[in-house]
């Protein structure tokens, strides 16, 4: 059963081999941009999450001198920050998209 395992695994590899990020300059681009796509599409998942924090929480300041604390106010400031870097982001995955397309559009390849 190893054995199969081991030959299955490797002839797994010999497909594989040289063709991950492929073999010319263009296609390691299209590669570098759809790696850029997904860690712009992570970063905005977590943003997202962060940012309905933001407009669910609230904050309360208490001075050192131990005084009376303020009355506890929305962190909706916050989140309009994070909501204007949600539109940048959403805007460079757009770019990123946009040029992957045109990388790997056929009518590139000829010259059209």
């Amino acid at each position: 059963m190893t054995e199969n395992v081991v030959s299955f695994e490797e002839k797994r590899l010999e497909r594989l081999d040289g063709t991950v990020f492929g073999s010319t300059a263009k296609e390691f681009k299209i590669a570098a941009v759809g790696s850029q796509i997904e860690f712009a599409k992570r970063e905005l998942e977590t943003l997202q999450g962060y940012i309905d924090l933001a407009y669910q929480g609230t904050i309360t300041v208490m001075m050192n001198d131990c005084s009376e604390p303020s009355p506890q106010q929305p962190f909706a400031h916050l989140g309009n920050i994070l909501s204007n870097y949600e539109q940048v982001l959403f805007d460079r995955i757009a770019e990123l998209e946009y040029e992957q397309e045109m990388l790997s559009s056929p009518a590139d390849d000829q010259g059209y």
